[in-house]
């Protein structure tokens, strides 16, 4: 059916049908943009979750030092603190890493005295920390040797000291890092002086070559 308006013609829905063509209704309306949308969100939401998923596996792998104490040969009993909280004044910038730090202790007793920071910010982490102990200069040395192996460090040397006071003596021990690196620990032990105290100082740094 074809009706007349100011002289032109228009096709109604009627004759569309019939010309195989199906007509717009008028409710037509172009495909939404909530699918796309919620695909954005649903993805942002993936990311969040899994963002905060992967931050609680990493603070969960963070080592705490949990030795308290050790027992010398002699029968001493030496307590000893973590390295994080008795020696957080090496800590700078996330280094050493917590698998580092976090598997590293102190004789409780023993009171830091200063703070040596060789790299400068310019070089591979490398800070060193003096104490005084009122234990005896093998004690000190024994003790050290007797925690780093109890939390998996490889002990690789163990004797005169090649730097330092005349008699001083040496531990050194490294540990392989999740950052991919090897880091060492170094304890210089002075003699103990007439008075009873004893000096020495905690090395912690990062090997040059990885390894």
């Amino acid at each position: 059916m074809v009706r007349r308006y100011d002289g032109g013609m228009t096709t109604t829905p009627d004759s569309l049908a019939s010309d195989g063509i199906e007509p717009v209704g008028r409710g037509y309306e172009p495909m939404s943009v909530r699918g796309p949308a919620l695909i954005v969100l649903g993805l942002a939401v993936f990311l969040l979750i899994g963002g905060v998923a992967a931050s609680a596996i990493s603070s969960g792998s963070n080592p705490t030092f949990t030795i308290r104490q050790v027992t010398l040969a002699d029968g001493t009993t030496v307590a000893l603190a973590p390295a994080t909280s008795k020696l957080h004044a090496l800590i700078s910038n996330d280094e050493p890493p917590a698998d580092i730090i976090g598997n590293l202790g102190v004789p409780k007793e023993s009171v830091v005295t200063g703070v040596v920071n060789s790299d400068q910010h310019a070089a591979q982490f490398d800070r060193t920390a003096k104490l005084r102990s009122d234990l005896a200069q093998g004690q000190v040395i024994e003790a050290y040797d007797h925690l780093l192996r109890a939390v998996g460090w490889q002990v690789i040397y163990s004797g005169p000291a090649p730097q330092g006071v005349p008699g001083a003596t040496e531990l050194l021990a490294k540990r392989g890092s999740g950052d991919g690196f090897y880091w060492e620990t170094g304890v210089v032990v002075s003699p103990t002086s007439p008075a009873g105290s004893t000096s020495y100082s905690v090395e912690v740094f990062e090997t040059p070559d990885g390894n």
